[in-house]
């Protein structure tokens, strides 16, 4: 009986282990600590299919690098410009309303929270 239990705790201890970890490793991609780096595989496939010489590789790599940093620059504009017309619109709402509507508006139609980071990046990594 006794080996049966421990058998079962080291069971239930690799078990938590794999949930602890997946659900780490979710939290790190979905915060951008781990990033899936689509961008690289691009330019290895590019490498392995045409067979760049050095020169090319390096021109690539920095075409592809500052692409993505270019999009990422757009995602975060875009971010900014979309939660500003989300507001304008709310404060917009607001302002056709009696104060007794305001009331209401404010306290059941509160605008979503600006956020540091938006909730869908760029779906490529370094």
């Amino acid at each position: 009986m006794g080996n049966s239990l421990k058998w079962s705790g080291i069971a239930v201890s690799v078990i938590a282990g794999i949930l602890l970890g997946f659900a780490l490793t979710n939290f790190a991609y979905r915060h951008e600590i781990l990033r899936i780096p689509v961008h690289r595989a691009f330019v290895e496939r590019l490498n392995r299919e045409l067979n760049l010489t050095p020169e090319q590789l390096h021109k690539v790599e920095d075409l592809v690098s500052d692409t993505h940093n270019k999009m990422v620059a757009l995602h975060q504009d875009f971010h900014a410009k979309h939660q500003a017309l989300i507001i304008s619109t709310h404060d917009q709402i607001r302002a056709l309303l009696t104060p007794e509507q305001q009331q209401t508006f404010d306290r059941e139609f509160t605008p979503p929270p600006e956020r540091d980071e938006p909730e869908h990046h760029e779906h490529h990594g370094d």
